[in-house]
Protein backbone atom coordinates (compact mmCIF):
# COMPACT_ATOMS: atom_id res chain seq x y z
CA UNK A 1 0.00 0.00 0.00
CA UNK A 2 2.86 2.35 0.85
CA UNK A 3 4.48 1.82 -2.56
CA UNK A 4 1.19 2.69 -4.28
CA UNK A 5 0.36 5.73 -2.16
CA UNK A 6 3.70 7.43 -2.68
CA UNK A 7 3.39 8.01 -6.49
CA UNK A 8 -0.21 9.16 -6.05
CA UNK A 9 0.80 11.64 -3.38
CA UNK A 10 3.58 12.93 -5.60
CA UNK A 11 1.16 13.38 -8.52
CA UNK A 12 -1.21 15.37 -6.32
CA UNK A 13 1.66 17.58 -5.19
CA UNK A 14 2.68 18.25 -8.82
CA UNK A 15 -0.89 19.14 -9.83
CA UNK A 16 -1.32 21.42 -6.85
CA UNK A 17 2.02 23.09 -7.61
CA UNK A 18 1.03 23.74 -11.24
CA UNK A 19 -2.27 25.28 -10.17
CA UNK A 20 -0.43 27.52 -7.71
CA UNK A 21 2.13 28.51 -10.35
CA UNK A 22 -0.61 29.43 -12.82
CA UNK A 23 -2.33 31.49 -10.12
CA UNK A 24 0.91 33.29 -9.22
CA UNK A 25 1.68 34.02 -12.88
CA UNK A 26 -1.75 35.23 -13.89
CA UNK A 27 -3.61 36.77 -10.99
CA UNK A 28 -1.10 39.29 -9.56
CA UNK A 29 -0.92 40.91 -13.01
CA UNK A 30 -4.52 41.98 -12.48
CA UNK A 31 -4.39 43.09 -8.85
CA UNK A 32 -1.93 45.92 -8.81
CA UNK A 33 -3.39 48.77 -6.70
CA UNK A 34 -6.86 47.29 -6.89
CA UNK A 35 -9.75 48.62 -4.77
CA UNK A 36 -13.51 48.12 -4.98
CA UNK A 37 -15.26 49.61 -8.01
CA UNK A 38 -18.56 51.35 -7.47
CA UNK A 39 -20.95 51.65 -10.39
CA UNK A 40 -24.26 53.47 -10.02
CA UNK A 41 -26.92 51.90 -12.26
CA UNK A 42 -28.36 54.37 -14.74
CA UNK A 43 -30.69 53.99 -17.68
CA UNK A 44 -28.11 54.70 -20.34
CA UNK A 45 -28.91 51.98 -22.84
CA UNK A 46 -28.62 52.99 -26.48
CA UNK A 47 -31.64 52.70 -28.73
CA UNK A 48 -31.22 49.40 -30.59
CA UNK A 49 -30.64 49.35 -34.33
CA UNK A 50 -33.44 47.51 -36.08
CA UNK A 51 -33.30 45.42 -39.24
CA UNK A 52 -30.01 43.99 -40.46
CA UNK A 53 -27.38 46.71 -39.88
CA UNK A 54 -24.53 44.56 -41.21
CA UNK A 55 -25.93 44.73 -44.75
CA UNK A 56 -24.75 48.34 -45.07
CA UNK A 57 -21.87 48.15 -42.58
CA UNK A 58 -20.57 44.57 -42.44
CA UNK A 59 -19.19 42.79 -39.43
CA UNK A 60 -15.50 41.89 -39.88
CA UNK A 61 -13.36 39.19 -38.29
CA UNK A 62 -9.77 38.21 -39.05
CA UNK A 63 -8.81 34.54 -38.90
CA UNK A 64 -5.31 33.24 -39.68
CA UNK A 65 -4.17 29.69 -39.15
CA UNK A 66 -0.90 29.40 -37.29
CA UNK A 67 1.48 26.67 -38.46
CA UNK A 68 1.59 24.80 -35.16
CA UNK A 69 0.94 21.28 -33.94
CA UNK A 70 -2.47 21.75 -32.35
CA UNK A 71 -1.90 18.98 -29.85
CA UNK A 72 1.48 20.21 -28.63
CA UNK A 73 0.09 22.66 -26.09
CA UNK A 74 -1.96 19.92 -24.43
CA UNK A 75 1.07 17.66 -24.23
CA UNK A 76 3.11 20.45 -22.68
CA UNK A 77 0.60 21.36 -19.99
CA UNK A 78 0.23 17.69 -19.07
CA UNK A 79 3.97 17.47 -18.48
CA UNK A 80 4.69 20.98 -17.21
CA UNK A 81 6.66 21.07 -13.97
CA UNK A 82 8.11 24.61 -13.89
CA UNK A 83 7.02 28.21 -14.35
CA UNK A 84 9.00 28.22 -17.61
CA UNK A 85 6.98 25.24 -18.87
CA UNK A 86 3.73 27.03 -18.07
CA UNK A 87 4.91 30.19 -19.83
CA UNK A 88 5.76 28.09 -22.89
CA UNK A 89 2.31 26.50 -22.71
CA UNK A 90 0.72 29.96 -22.65
CA UNK A 91 2.72 30.96 -25.75
CA UNK A 92 1.56 27.85 -27.61
CA UNK A 93 -2.03 28.38 -26.51
CA UNK A 94 -1.82 31.92 -27.84
CA UNK A 95 -1.08 30.56 -31.31
CA UNK A 96 -3.44 27.57 -31.14
CA UNK A 97 -5.64 27.13 -34.21
CA UNK A 98 -8.00 24.89 -32.25
CA UNK A 99 -8.56 27.69 -29.74
CA UNK A 100 -9.26 30.18 -32.52
CA UNK A 101 -11.90 27.93 -34.07
CA UNK A 102 -13.58 27.27 -30.72
CA UNK A 103 -13.73 30.99 -29.99
CA UNK A 104 -15.12 31.82 -33.42
CA UNK A 105 -17.75 29.12 -33.03
CA UNK A 106 -18.81 30.59 -29.67
CA UNK A 107 -18.87 34.12 -31.08
CA UNK A 108 -21.10 33.17 -34.01
CA UNK A 109 -23.46 31.19 -31.79
CA UNK A 110 -23.96 34.08 -29.39
CA UNK A 111 -24.38 36.47 -32.31
CA UNK A 112 -27.26 34.36 -33.65
CA UNK A 113 -28.70 33.50 -30.25
CA UNK A 114 -29.29 37.04 -29.00
CA UNK A 115 -29.83 38.73 -32.35
CA UNK A 116 -33.16 39.31 -34.11
CA UNK A 117 -31.68 40.21 -37.51
CA UNK A 118 -32.59 37.81 -40.28
CA UNK A 119 -29.24 38.32 -42.04
CA UNK A 120 -25.69 38.90 -40.88
CA UNK A 121 -23.16 39.93 -43.53
CA UNK A 122 -19.76 39.00 -42.17
CA UNK A 123 -16.48 39.61 -43.97
CA UNK A 124 -14.00 36.93 -42.94
CA UNK A 125 -10.46 38.09 -43.67
CA UNK A 126 -7.98 35.22 -43.85
CA UNK A 127 -4.47 34.45 -45.04
CA UNK A 128 -5.62 31.58 -47.28
CA UNK A 129 -8.80 30.37 -48.97
CA UNK A 130 -8.32 27.07 -47.13
CA UNK A 131 -8.69 28.87 -43.82
CA UNK A 132 -11.91 30.51 -45.00
CA UNK A 133 -13.30 27.12 -46.03
CA UNK A 134 -12.63 25.83 -42.52
CA UNK A 135 -14.65 28.71 -41.12
CA UNK A 136 -17.51 27.84 -43.47
CA UNK A 137 -17.33 24.22 -42.35
CA UNK A 138 -17.55 25.38 -38.75
CA UNK A 139 -21.08 26.70 -39.35
CA UNK A 140 -22.33 23.36 -40.74
CA UNK A 141 -23.14 22.25 -37.21
CA UNK A 142 -25.66 25.10 -36.81
CA UNK A 143 -29.36 24.40 -37.40
CA UNK A 144 -30.33 25.22 -40.99
CA UNK A 145 -32.58 28.18 -40.15
CA UNK A 146 -29.77 29.81 -38.20
CA UNK A 147 -27.08 28.98 -40.74
CA UNK A 148 -29.11 30.72 -43.43
CA UNK A 149 -28.89 33.95 -41.44
CA UNK A 150 -25.12 34.06 -42.01
CA UNK A 151 -23.74 35.55 -45.21
CA UNK A 152 -20.01 34.91 -44.99
CA UNK A 153 -17.79 36.71 -47.51
CA UNK A 154 -14.09 36.15 -47.98
CA UNK A 155 -11.40 38.82 -48.23
CA UNK A 156 -7.67 38.34 -48.09
CA UNK A 157 -5.80 40.10 -45.30
CA UNK A 158 -3.94 43.19 -46.52
CA UNK A 159 -0.46 44.32 -45.51
CA UNK A 160 1.73 47.07 -47.00
CA UNK A 161 4.48 45.93 -49.37
CA UNK A 162 7.08 48.12 -47.65
CA UNK A 163 6.64 46.29 -44.33
CA UNK A 164 6.70 42.57 -45.22
CA UNK A 165 7.54 41.51 -41.66
CA UNK A 166 4.57 43.19 -40.04
CA UNK A 167 2.52 39.99 -40.24
CA UNK A 168 4.92 38.33 -37.81
CA UNK A 169 4.65 40.97 -35.11
CA UNK A 170 2.81 39.74 -32.03
CA UNK A 171 0.56 37.06 -33.61
CA UNK A 172 -0.27 35.98 -37.19
CA UNK A 173 -2.41 38.62 -38.91
CA UNK A 174 -3.15 40.61 -35.74
CA UNK A 175 -2.09 43.80 -37.54
CA UNK A 176 -4.66 43.21 -40.31
CA UNK A 177 -7.41 45.00 -38.33
CA UNK A 178 -5.46 48.25 -38.63
CA UNK A 179 -5.64 48.07 -42.43
CA UNK A 180 -9.40 47.69 -42.87
CA UNK A 181 -9.73 50.90 -44.90
CA UNK A 182 -7.03 49.72 -47.30
CA UNK A 183 -8.30 46.13 -47.50
CA UNK A 184 -11.98 46.97 -48.02
CA UNK A 185 -12.04 49.88 -50.49
CA UNK A 186 -15.72 49.44 -51.37
CA UNK A 187 -17.02 49.59 -47.78
CA UNK A 188 -18.01 52.86 -46.10
CA UNK A 189 -18.13 51.54 -42.51
CA UNK A 190 -17.49 48.27 -40.69
CA UNK A 191 -17.68 46.83 -37.19
CA UNK A 192 -14.66 44.69 -36.35
CA UNK A 193 -14.48 42.06 -33.59
CA UNK A 194 -11.59 39.95 -32.33
CA UNK A 195 -12.50 36.25 -32.33
CA UNK A 196 -12.12 36.08 -28.53
CA UNK A 197 -15.37 37.93 -27.84
CA UNK A 198 -18.88 36.65 -27.16
CA UNK A 199 -22.14 38.58 -27.21
CA UNK A 200 -24.30 38.77 -24.09
CA UNK A 201 -27.10 40.68 -25.81
CA UNK A 202 -28.28 41.75 -29.29
CA UNK A 203 -25.21 42.61 -31.37
CA UNK A 204 -27.32 45.05 -33.42
CA UNK A 205 -26.86 47.57 -30.61
CA UNK A 206 -23.16 47.90 -31.41
CA UNK A 207 -24.06 49.38 -34.80
CA UNK A 208 -25.78 52.29 -33.02
CA UNK A 209 -22.28 53.63 -32.30
CA UNK A 210 -21.84 54.37 -36.01
CA UNK A 211 -24.82 56.70 -35.80
CA UNK A 212 -23.59 58.44 -32.65
CA UNK A 213 -20.20 59.44 -34.07
CA UNK A 214 -19.67 63.17 -34.38
CA UNK A 215 -18.32 64.84 -37.51
CA UNK A 216 -14.65 63.95 -37.88
CA UNK A 217 -14.71 60.96 -35.55
CA UNK A 218 -13.52 57.88 -37.42
CA UNK A 219 -13.38 55.10 -34.80
CA UNK A 220 -15.24 54.11 -31.64
CA UNK A 221 -13.15 52.29 -29.04
CA UNK A 222 -13.55 51.20 -25.41
CA UNK A 223 -10.94 51.66 -22.62
CA UNK A 224 -7.97 49.42 -21.87
CA UNK A 225 -7.10 50.29 -18.22
CA UNK A 226 -4.02 48.06 -18.20
CA UNK A 227 -2.10 51.00 -19.66
CA UNK A 228 -2.56 53.00 -16.45
CA UNK A 229 -0.93 50.25 -14.37
CA UNK A 230 1.95 49.39 -16.69
CA UNK A 231 5.46 49.94 -15.42
CA UNK A 232 7.32 51.06 -17.43
CA UNK A 233 4.56 53.16 -18.95
CA UNK A 234 3.48 52.80 -22.56
CA UNK A 235 1.97 55.77 -24.43
CA UNK A 236 -1.81 55.57 -24.52
CA UNK A 237 -4.81 57.48 -25.83
CA UNK A 238 -8.12 58.27 -24.16
CA UNK A 239 -8.84 58.21 -20.45
CA UNK A 240 -7.15 54.90 -19.77
CA UNK A 241 -5.83 53.60 -23.06
CA UNK A 242 -7.87 52.13 -25.90
CA UNK A 243 -8.58 48.45 -26.60
CA UNK A 244 -8.73 47.22 -30.21
CA UNK A 245 -10.76 44.05 -29.61
CA UNK A 246 -13.84 45.86 -30.92
CA UNK A 247 -13.43 48.62 -33.52
CA UNK A 248 -16.38 50.55 -34.91
CA UNK A 249 -14.83 52.20 -37.96
CA UNK A 250 -15.93 54.78 -40.51
CA UNK A 251 -13.59 53.70 -43.30
CA UNK A 252 -14.42 56.68 -45.51
CA UNK A 253 -13.07 59.02 -42.84
CA UNK A 254 -10.06 56.80 -42.16
CA UNK A 255 -9.11 56.99 -45.85
CA UNK A 256 -8.58 60.73 -45.39
CA UNK A 257 -5.57 59.99 -43.17
CA UNK A 258 -2.05 60.09 -44.65
CA UNK A 259 -1.50 56.91 -46.63
CA UNK A 260 -5.22 56.22 -47.08
CA UNK A 261 -6.00 54.34 -43.90
CA UNK A 262 -5.38 53.97 -40.18
CA UNK A 263 -2.64 51.36 -40.44
CA UNK A 264 -0.81 53.25 -43.19
CA UNK A 265 -1.00 56.48 -41.18
CA UNK A 266 0.41 54.70 -38.11
CA UNK A 267 3.37 53.45 -40.12
CA UNK A 268 3.99 56.82 -41.78
CA UNK A 269 4.10 58.59 -38.43
CA UNK A 270 6.56 56.05 -37.03
CA UNK A 271 4.29 54.82 -34.23
CA UNK A 272 5.25 51.32 -35.39
CA UNK A 273 8.63 51.64 -33.67
CA UNK A 274 10.41 50.45 -31.57
CA UNK A 275 10.16 46.92 -33.00
CA UNK A 276 8.44 44.62 -32.41
CA UNK A 277 5.35 46.56 -31.39
CA UNK A 278 1.86 45.29 -30.64
CA UNK A 279 -0.66 46.86 -33.04
CA UNK A 280 -2.74 48.12 -30.10
CA UNK A 281 0.29 49.90 -28.64
CA UNK A 282 1.00 51.50 -32.01
CA UNK A 283 -2.61 52.65 -32.38
CA UNK A 284 -2.60 54.18 -28.89
CA UNK A 285 0.65 55.99 -29.64
CA UNK A 286 -0.80 57.31 -32.90
CA UNK A 287 -4.11 58.49 -31.39
CA UNK A 288 -2.81 59.93 -28.11
CA UNK A 289 -2.61 63.44 -29.63
CA UNK A 290 -5.58 63.01 -31.98
CA UNK A 291 -8.64 62.76 -29.69
CA UNK A 292 -10.81 64.30 -32.42
CA UNK A 293 -10.64 61.01 -34.35
CA UNK A 294 -12.00 58.88 -31.51
CA UNK A 295 -15.42 58.33 -29.99
CA UNK A 296 -14.48 56.74 -26.67
CA UNK A 297 -17.28 54.53 -25.38
CA UNK A 298 -17.76 52.63 -22.12
CA UNK A 299 -16.53 49.12 -21.47
CA UNK A 300 -20.09 47.83 -21.99
CA UNK A 301 -19.16 47.52 -25.65
CA UNK A 302 -15.88 45.67 -24.97
CA UNK A 303 -15.64 44.33 -21.43
CA UNK A 304 -12.29 42.70 -20.60
CA UNK A 305 -10.90 41.61 -17.21
CA UNK A 306 -9.08 44.94 -16.96
CA UNK A 307 -12.49 46.67 -17.11
CA UNK A 308 -12.84 45.63 -13.46
CA UNK A 309 -9.71 47.47 -12.30
CA UNK A 310 -10.24 50.30 -9.84
CA UNK A 311 -8.44 52.54 -12.34
CA UNK A 312 -10.96 51.72 -15.08
CA UNK A 313 -13.37 54.50 -16.12
CA UNK A 314 -16.82 54.12 -14.60
CA UNK A 315 -19.33 52.12 -16.62
CA UNK A 316 -22.84 52.71 -15.22
CA UNK A 317 -24.45 51.30 -18.37
CA UNK A 318 -22.66 47.98 -17.83
CA UNK A 319 -25.14 47.38 -15.01
CA UNK A 320 -28.18 49.35 -16.15
CA UNK A 321 -28.13 47.98 -19.71
CA UNK A 322 -25.91 44.92 -19.29
CA UNK A 323 -22.49 44.05 -20.71
CA UNK A 324 -23.03 43.59 -24.42
CA UNK A 325 -19.63 42.29 -25.59
CA UNK A 326 -17.50 40.15 -23.28
CA UNK A 327 -13.84 40.10 -24.35
CA UNK A 328 -11.68 37.16 -23.29
CA UNK A 329 -8.51 39.22 -23.59
CA UNK A 330 -5.21 37.58 -22.68
CA UNK A 331 -6.88 34.20 -23.25
CA UNK A 332 -9.06 34.69 -20.17
CA UNK A 333 -11.65 32.32 -21.68
CA UNK A 334 -9.04 29.57 -21.32
CA UNK A 335 -6.86 30.60 -18.39
CA UNK A 336 -7.55 31.20 -14.73
CA UNK A 337 -7.49 34.99 -15.08
CA UNK A 338 -11.08 35.80 -14.07
CA UNK A 339 -13.40 33.01 -12.87
CA UNK A 340 -16.59 34.72 -14.00
CA UNK A 341 -15.28 35.09 -17.53
CA UNK A 342 -14.61 31.36 -17.55
CA UNK A 343 -18.14 30.72 -16.24
CA UNK A 344 -19.80 32.81 -18.94
CA UNK A 345 -17.64 31.43 -21.73
CA UNK A 346 -18.13 27.80 -20.76
CA UNK A 347 -21.87 28.37 -20.65
CA UNK A 348 -22.08 29.83 -24.16
CA UNK A 349 -19.47 27.48 -25.62
CA UNK A 350 -21.90 24.59 -25.16
CA UNK A 351 -24.95 26.69 -25.99
CA UNK A 352 -27.57 25.17 -28.27
CA UNK A 353 -29.09 27.80 -30.54
CA UNK A 354 -32.64 26.72 -29.71
CA UNK A 355 -32.00 26.56 -25.97
CA UNK A 356 -34.54 28.25 -23.70
CA UNK A 357 -32.93 31.46 -22.34
CA UNK A 358 -34.64 30.94 -18.98
CA UNK A 359 -32.88 27.61 -18.49
CA UNK A 360 -29.52 29.09 -19.48
CA UNK A 361 -30.11 32.12 -17.22
CA UNK A 362 -30.88 29.93 -14.21
CA UNK A 363 -27.79 27.80 -14.76
CA UNK A 364 -25.48 30.79 -15.24
CA UNK A 365 -26.92 32.68 -12.25
CA UNK A 366 -26.39 29.65 -10.04
CA UNK A 367 -22.78 29.22 -11.20
CA UNK A 368 -21.95 32.90 -10.76
CA UNK A 369 -23.39 32.88 -7.24
CA UNK A 370 -21.38 29.78 -6.45
CA UNK A 371 -18.20 31.57 -7.55
CA UNK A 372 -19.02 34.41 -5.13
CA UNK A 373 -18.84 31.99 -2.22
CA UNK A 374 -15.28 30.79 -2.76
CA UNK A 375 -13.35 32.98 -5.25
CA UNK A 376 -12.88 36.38 -3.59
CA UNK A 377 -9.55 37.31 -5.20
CA UNK A 378 -10.07 37.95 -8.89
CA UNK A 379 -10.26 41.18 -10.94
CA UNK A 380 -14.06 41.42 -10.86
CA UNK A 381 -14.47 40.31 -7.23
CA UNK A 382 -15.13 43.87 -6.03
CA UNK A 383 -17.05 45.06 -9.08
CA UNK A 384 -20.48 46.08 -7.81
CA UNK A 385 -23.35 44.10 -9.39
CA UNK A 386 -21.08 42.27 -11.83
CA UNK A 387 -23.42 39.25 -11.91
CA UNK A 388 -26.30 41.51 -12.94
CA UNK A 389 -24.13 43.14 -15.60
CA UNK A 390 -23.21 39.73 -17.04
CA UNK A 391 -26.78 38.40 -17.14
CA UNK A 392 -28.88 41.42 -18.17
CA UNK A 393 -28.98 40.27 -21.79
CA UNK A 394 -30.04 36.77 -20.81
CA UNK A 395 -32.72 38.16 -18.51
CA UNK A 396 -34.13 40.24 -21.36
CA UNK A 397 -34.00 37.29 -23.77
CA UNK A 398 -35.74 35.14 -21.16
CA UNK A 399 -38.53 37.71 -20.76
CA UNK A 400 -39.08 37.88 -24.52
CA UNK A 401 -39.14 34.09 -24.75
CA UNK A 402 -41.60 33.67 -21.89
CA UNK A 403 -43.72 36.69 -22.90
CA UNK A 404 -43.40 37.04 -26.70
CA UNK A 405 -45.93 39.89 -26.77
CA UNK A 406 -43.39 42.17 -25.04
CA UNK A 407 -41.96 44.67 -27.50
Amino acid sequence: MGNFASPVACSLVVVASLCLLNFLIVVPHYFYKMTPVENIPQNTKESPVTGSPSIQAPMVVVVCEAALNNGSHQSLVNNATTVKDIEKYVDLLRESWTRQLEQLNSMLKTLLYFSKSDKWRIIVMTDTVSTFNKVIKLTHTFPERHRQRLELQHEKVWFPDKYPGIKEHWRPCVWAKQFLAEALPHEDSVVYFDTDVVFLGPAEEVWSLLRSMKTGQAVSLAPEPQYILDNPKRPYAGRAGLNTGVIIANLTRLRQLPGGGLGSAILREGSFYPLPRHDQDALNHFLMNKPHLVQEVTSRWNFAPSSCFSSAPSCPDCVSAGILVLHGADMSFYRNVERKFLTMYNAVKWLKLDENPSVLLNNVTLQLSHKDSWTPYFPCSNYTNINLALTQGLSHASSLHDHPSII
